[in-house]
């Protein structure tokens, strides 16, 4: 009983973590505009994201993977969307 709920914990919060950068994607592309993103951030949250994605797949934690999947997918987007607007302003 103990394990399911640790792994619901897992999903909530690894849940609340990867929906951190939906704000931030949807504002991107509304205003067509990344000027404000950090590209350092973002490759440091895919480093940090995809070292936990990893390590959950070492444990066989389900929350681990699926929530740093979804970070790793994210934070990628942010990526391409910082180059995108890059290269549209220059």
């Amino acid at each position: 009983m103990m394990n399911i709920n640790s792994e619901i914990i897992g999903f909530v919060a690894g849940g609340l973590s990867s929906a951190l950068f939906v704000p931030q994607i949807i504002k991107i592309l509304k205003e067509k505009s990344a000027e404000e993103i950090s590209i350092i951030t973002c490759i440091i949250g895919v480093l940090s994201s995809g070292l936990w994605l990893w390590f959950g797949i070492g444990k066989n934690h389900i929350s681990m993977i699926v929530t740093n999947s979804i970070s790793v997918v994210a934070t990628m987007i942010l990526i391409v969307l910082k180059l995108i607007y890059n290269k549209e302003k220059n």
